[in-house]
């Protein structure tokens, strides 16, 4: 087995055609037949299948698409780690964010990176907080920010940030009056919008909720936080975000934040997959964005977040 054979085994997938996979590799359709057949018979299993359609993995097919993306991984980050061991830490990294951090942490770590890893690039891919995680583990990026998910097998988190929850409505047609706080039973009788099901937000302020035996009044739902605040600053309704969601929103000035005791928190964590060893570049990344939060929260650029306590020590 050769690594241009799974080159090729990839784009056809990719691609659903032989003939598109065919211009994309750079070989005529003929000779990557030939690779495709000498494939088969070396593993001993139909990995195609073929119709007028075109071309779709068998369930062998799809076992050996995930394991030669990951090969396909390793082999095109060797060039990197040899010439970071060599001269300068360099490649391109997969970022995942959820947009409301997003809005806080993009601008300084770009600016971080590039004084310290000029040659590292970095892809930001902005998602809502329940899709992070599968992101992650379908190795589409290389490191994610997770916002209260539970210890998932395959992935490895570290403490971030974390943040509190506050009450928000429009500034000129007060729903509520409040002082420095409110109470969250105080809420239940306030029309709210809120993020869907789908969100862990969501999951956090139904939780809350709960335990204090109240039912919120919700007025609409929409998955992101950005389109919940546009609602919210049309009047009649509040809802329940981190501040780092008013960060940058175009709405922010017309919208007044209130923290809700007893305190809610939103607890964020930089995570990578264990099946996916971390390149040098990722490495500097991770550490990068481990810095700058702390930064930021230390200089209280990022309102309403504090850094998480340190684990404790094992004895």
């Amino acid at each position: 087995m050769e690594l241009r054979q799974l080159r090729y085994f990839v784009a056809i997938v990719d691609s659903g055609s032989l003939s598109r996979a065919a211009a994309l590799v750079h070989i005529v359709q003929p000779a990557l037949s030939q690779q495709m057949t000498q494939l088969e018979d070396e593993l001993g299993v139909q990995l195609l299948q073929r119709s007028v359609k075109g071309v779709t993995p068998t369930d062998a097919g799809l076992a050996l698409y995930r394991h030669a993306q990951h090969i396909l991984k390793l082999a095109a980050e060797t060039r990197n780690v040899v010439r970071a061991t060599a001269s300068e830490i360099n490649g391109r990294v997969k970022l995942g964010l959820p947009s409301s951090i997003a809005m806080v942490l993009v601008g300084p770590l770009i600016a971080a990176l590039e004084e310290r890893f000029p040659q590292v690039s970095l892809e930001i891919h902005e998602s809502p907080s329940a899709y992070l995680a599968a992101q992650l583990l379908n190795e589409r990026v290389d490191l994610s920010v997770l916002v209260d998910d539970a210890a998932m097998p395959g992935i490895e988190c570290v403490p971030l940030v974390d943040e509190y929850l506050y009450f928000v409505q429009p500034r000129k047609a007060a729903l509520l009056r409040c002082g420095r706080s409110v109470a969250l039973s105080a809420l239940a009788q306030v029309p709210l919008m809120l993020t869907t099901h789908a969100t862990t937000l969501r999951r956090i302020v139904d939780g809350a909720f709960a335990e204090a035996g109240v039912a919120p009044l919700i007025k609409g739902e929409a998955s992101s936080i950005q389109t919940v605040l546009s609602m919210v600053a049309q009047g009649g309704a509040g809802t329940i975000v981190p501040h780092s969601a008013l960060a940058w929103h175009a709405a922010s000035q017309w919208l007044r934040q209130t923290v809700i005791e007893p305190r809610l928190v939103r607890c964020a964590s930089l995570a990578h997959s264990r099946l996916n060893p971390l390149s040098p570049a990722s490495a500097c990344v991770r550490a990068v964005v481990r810095d700058v939060a702390a930064q930021l929260v230390q200089t209280r650029q990022w309102d309403g977040a504090r850094l998480p306590p340190p684990a404790p020590q094992r004895s």
